[in-house]
């Protein structure tokens, strides 16, 4: 591989970078939760799940909730453009800790973990035309292919895959992830979601984690906040064979898309081993690479 590319790790639960607000955000405050749960209502009871919890931890709906008192805030990427109306939006943001193979996991069987992701979300206020730019690089010269999938809804705050989360389950040394009890296929969330059935009981590959690049999917927080996710679109477009390029050109993944009004996720990173895209390249283990993504909706 190119020389120039270098390893590291890196992992992260679910905190996105807000494409509305222009900053990474970590989680809610008690009162921020109060406010989600507001917002997108409350989760359904479980019965055999005492562990649910149907208040709400997804990203605030209301700008003027977009404050100190009542969501938490990272130092993390770092944004310019930004600009958000009911009629035109856009952002740019660049981070630091891509792996080179994080999303094309999530096109295999074994699906993916979510710490080797990327999460950015954004809302539209109006039916609009939505355009997506993604580009996996080491800031050195070599460009390493990419991918992102788009989903309707949002995550709660802090979702991972993790052994104490007794909501996204493992087993075992090394650990082992399984089914979760609410990936059941038909139990929907406070948003009208529900996660693809998965069946580990007949799986004969243990899962590597939650993320779903192709389907809906979904995972809690420590606190036991559950959320899904619509899968809309998945997009690996440019797939040099080796996966990386010194070509910026042949890396850059773009999505074109009219939404309707609503929350929307992108899951990105690096496409390595990434099944059914064209890529044959394997993973070469490399974590902190750069990635940025563009973002711009205009109301039609």
């Amino acid at each position: 591989m190119a020389a120039a590319l270098y390893g590291a790790t890196a992992g992260a639960h679910v905190q996105y970078y807000d494409l509305n607000q222009g900053r990474q955000i970590s989680d809610l405050t008690a009162a921020g939760k109060l406010k989600s749960t507001l917002e997108f209502g409350k989760n359904p009871k479980v019965a055999s799940l005492r562990t649910v919890n149907v208040t709400s931890d997804r990203p605030l709906r209301n700008k003027s909730l977009w404050t100190s008192t009542y969501q938490l805030r990272t130092g993390a990427g770092v944004f310019s453009r930004v600009k958000y109306s009911a009629r035109q939006s856009s952002a740019a943001v660049n981070v630091n800790d891509v792996t080179d193979w994080g999303w094309g996991a999530g096109t295999q069987k074994t699906l993916g973990d979510s710490h080797k992701v990327d999460f950015f979300n954004f809302r539209l206020a109006v039916t609009s035309t939505v355009t997506i730019t993604w580009l996996v690089h080491d800031g050195q010269g070599t460009y390493v292919d990419g991918g992102f999938s788009l989903y309707g809804g949002v995550l709660a705050y802090q979702a991972h895959d993790d052994a104490a989360e007794p909501l996204n389950p493992r087993k075992g040394a090394p650990p082992v992830k399984f089914q979760s009890p609410l990936d059941v296929g038909n139990l929907r969330d406070a948003q009208g979601i529900a996660s693809t059935l998965r069946n580990t009981v007949i799986n004969k590959q243990p899962f590597v984690g939650q993320f779903n690049a192709l389907k809906n999917w979904g995972e809690a927080n420590p606190a036991g906040n559950w959320s899904n996710i619509k899968f809309i679109k998945a997009v690996n477009a440019r797939n040099p064979a080796q996966g990386f390029s010194s070509n910026a050109s042949d890396t850059l993944e773009t999505l074109t898309i009219r939404l309707r009004p609503g929350d929307y996720t992108i899951a990105a990173s690096g496409a390595l081993g990434a099944v059914g895209f064209g890529t044959v390249a394997a993973s070469f283990g490399v974590s902190n690479l750069n990635g940025r993504l563009t973002f711009r909706a205009v109301a039609q």
